[in-house]
């Protein structure tokens, strides 16, 4: 039994001749009398009685002819219903945000998200990469952002790469190290020095760029920027992250330390998603939104401030980069 069968009978219930019937929906009559009478073999069933040129339902093809509008009109509200979620005037999105993403992205892209598509329904999780993965293979999540570095190796993933975003070290306006000029890492490491969790090969890189052995390069590790960006203003922390807005706002700015040996720092962040796995109209939407704010030809070239200001990103070095 198919729907356009239905839709012929219904035809026929409206315009009470195969004739007529036949023109409505565009067949011939042999062709629309041989779909009746499929409809009636695979039912089992005579629907119509077909006696001196009239046409007669039988109670079997009243009960059909009443459960056929039912569906047909079912079938309508599902094509309604596909239309609205491809527009996003509904549906949900589960996106999974890597601590320090989150801080970076998290803000910016939801914002955006709720302005353009307000009646989206819209979850935020916010865990280490390990842990959004593990959630997405168990589909509690359409996707999630991530430094992916770490996760290579993990079958049945897709990895759409980011845009890369420069990452450098920040201190506050007034910080000594600034008069300085480029500075040393073992020189920084004479103040706190400050960056989110970051992947193993990431801290080895840094690892191999001071002499010193009394202390970790990063002896504070927080995936928070909001508190990264605190100690830097409060306690002379020199801190690593992205140049996003995220990263500088209201009256207090940050500063970029130059580092010698350490100069084309980015991020190495990714979409990640099941693969074989088509993404919800939502889930597309919201990653073309996070590769257009990271890509950096959508931005214009502008101060550090204004830069910030215009961008929104997530965090980690390419070379060596911060990262979740």
């Amino acid at each position: 039994m198919q729907l356009r069968q239905l839709q012929h009978l219904i035809a026929l219930a409206e315009q009470g001749s195969f004739g007529r019937a036949a023109e409505a929906v565009h067949l011939s009559q042999p062709a629309l009398s041989r779909s009746i009478e499929k409809l009636e073999e695979d039912l089992q069933a005579r629907l119509v009685d077909r006696a001196y040129g009239q046409v007669r339902f039988t109670a079997a093809g009243e009960l059909v002819l009443a459960r056929a509008a039912e569906l047909m009109a079912d079938a309508e509200q599902v094509r309604r219903d596909v239309l609205l979620l491809q527009g996003l005037s509904t549906g949900s999105l589960q996106v999974g945000l890597g601590p320090f993403a989150a801080g970076m992205l998290g803000r910016p892209a939801l914002s955006l998200m709720t302005q353009r598509y307000p009646q989206l329904a819209v979850r935020i999780e916010v865990a280490d990469p390990n842990s959004l993965c593990d959630r997405l293979h168990r589909r509690q999540l359409d996707l999630f952002v991530a430094d992916t570095r770490d996760l290579k190796k993990q079958p049945g993933l897709q990895m759409k790469r980011l845009p890369n975003v420069s990452v450098s070290f920040f201190v506050r306006p007034e910080h000594p190290l600034l008069a300085l000029g480029e500075v040393t890492l073992d020189q920084a490491m004479d103040y706190p020095v400050a960056s989110p969790n970051l992947p193993l090969g990431v801290n080895a890189h840094f690892d191999k760029q001071v002499k010193r052995s009394d202390r970790p390069v990063f002896n504070i590790v927080c995936d928070d920027l909001g508190t990264l960006r605190h100690l830097a203003l409060t306690a002379s922390a020199v801190i690593l992250a992205p140049d996003t807005a995220g990263l500088n706002h209201g009256t207090e700015s940050l500063l970029r330390l130059p580092i010698k040996r350490l100069t084309r720092m980015q991020t190495h962040y990714s979409i990640v998603m099941l693969a074989n796995r088509t993404l919800s109209p939502a889930a597309l939407a919201f990653t073309g939104l996070v590769h257009d704010m990271m890509d950096p030809a959508s931005a214009p070239v502008a101060s550090v401030e204004e830069e910030g200001r215009s961008r929104a990103a997530g965090a980690a070095p390419a070379s060596s980069a911060a990262g979740d």
